[in-house]
């Protein structure tokens, strides 16, 4: 295998990310973003997958998938990896008016979704007719608050034995107790539904039975060993997703929206991404987003704890090895490359495919341990069905 066999093969399925004044002779030149869109019409969940978090680029070019999904495919489902709680207050805001953007944005539980790329993104599609659902177990704060409110009215005595435990919850301390208190209110909800819908409203107590799934969610994920809470997360996330799926029905599709990690199909140890294409096949489709070099965003973990507001940060030069390096050695524009295509590649590039290479994972945070060129082992065509690279990113602007 030779890296010219590879770069010519990248470069014959490389399409260059339009921008508005691309013009040849006149006419608009092929987009990537438009070829990916088409490219995907068979597909029932389409993962978005920022390999950099905090970038503005990377968030504007998932604005423009998004919004072209919801435009010409008919997506009317968008999950992002955010409070399955917090997302509710986001999703009343977009489908009923409800508070501002900006209250909503807030609610998500991480300064990443609060940025200015994020907002323009809530208000292109303020009228669109989407619904917003969270996958993210953690931060059960919002559901807490709701069912406990709920408890206050109708159930005042169950509330004071399961107060102390859905407390810990919200705190993320929970055990074995939070899961055995969330079952006690899910079974009051669900058995004495009629009188309980007398007493308050229909509305009221479906927001309860919908915030305490949110609880079972958590309490299983805060109850899970330390060495397979990550696994856990995994699954439930991917569940989180399908059951978004079922709501939109038969015809539905829904766009997921998580950090690259979580949405590339990844054995071992399973990602999400891995529990969706098992479940889903070719109709899941991992699109990954990543960066050259440049600057990002994030919060810096050190000895005595984390950072209280997201800081710039430097992004080193993709390195030599990794996917990002070879696509844009491959192109001199900013492209999207479809890698299904490596089933039929020629055999040197199949191989330089299966034998692996690395991509970048930079998230929201960043630590000596995972710098802001962090990389990751990852398998062209296998862990993910497309990559993005912008050459130069700059930092999302937060809010």
């Amino acid at each position: 295998m030779t890296d010219t066999e590879v770069t010519e093969w990248l470069a014959a399925h490389a399409r260059p990310i339009a921008v508005p004044d691309d013009l040849e002779d006149g006419a608009a030149v092929e987009d990537g973003v438009a070829a990916w869109i088409d490219a995907a019409a068979d597909a029932r969940v389409l993962a978005l997958g920022p390999a950099v978090v905090g970038t503005r680029e990377l968030a504007r070019l998932a604005h423009r998938l998004i919004e072209g999904l919801v435009r010409d495919a008919g997506v009317r489902t968008l999950a992002l990896q955010a409070s399955d709680a917090g997302t509710t207050v986001l999703d009343e805001h977009l489908r009923e008016g409800t508070r501002s953007a900006g209250e909503a944005l807030e609610s998500l539980g991480s300064w990443s979704w609060n940025t200015r790329e994020v907002l323009d993104l809530v208000r292109g599609l303020s009228g669109a007719h989407v619904r917003v659902v969270g996958v993210d177990p953690r931060r059960p704060a919002t559901a807490v608050r709701v069912v406990g409110a709920y408890l206050r009215t109708v159930d005042p005595d169950l509330l004071a034995t399961v107060a102390d435990a859905l407390a810990d919850l919200a705190l993320g301390h929970a055990d074995d107790t939070a899961r055995a208190a969330v079952d006690r209110v899910r079974a009051r909800l669900d058995q004495d539904a009629p009188a309980l819908v007398v007493a308050t409203s229909p509305e009221r107590h479906a927001d309860a039975v919908r915030h305490a799934g949110f609880l079972a969610r958590a309490a299983e994920l805060a109850a899970a060993p330390a060495e397979g809470a990550d696994a856990v997360a995994e699954r439930l996330m991917a569940e989180g997703v399908l059951e978004a799926l079922d709501a939109a029905g038969p015809d539905g599709r829904v766009v997921l929206w998580a950090q690259a990690d979580h949405v590339v199909a990844r054995e071992d140890p399973p990602s999400a991404g891995f529990h969706l294409r098992a479940r889903l096949g070719d109709a899941y489709r991992p699109l990954v987003l990543s960066a050259g070099e440049g600057r990002t965003r994030a919060l810096r973990r050190r000895l005595l704890g984390v950072s209280r507001t997201s800081k710039v940060q430097r992004l080193p030069a993709a390195p030599a090895g990794s996917l990002e390096a070879a696509v844009l050695a491959a192109s001199p524009r900013d492209p999207v490359v479809d890698l299904r295509a490596l089933d039929g590649a020629p055999p040197a590039v199949a191989t330089w495919a299966s034998e692996g290479v690395t991509r970048r994972s930079v998230g929201d945070e960043i630590s000596s341990s995972s710098p802001a060129g962090a990389v990751v082992p990852c398998r062209p065509g296998t862990d993910l069905d497309g990559i993005a690279v912008v050459r130069t990113v700059h930092p999302a602007w937060a809010r």
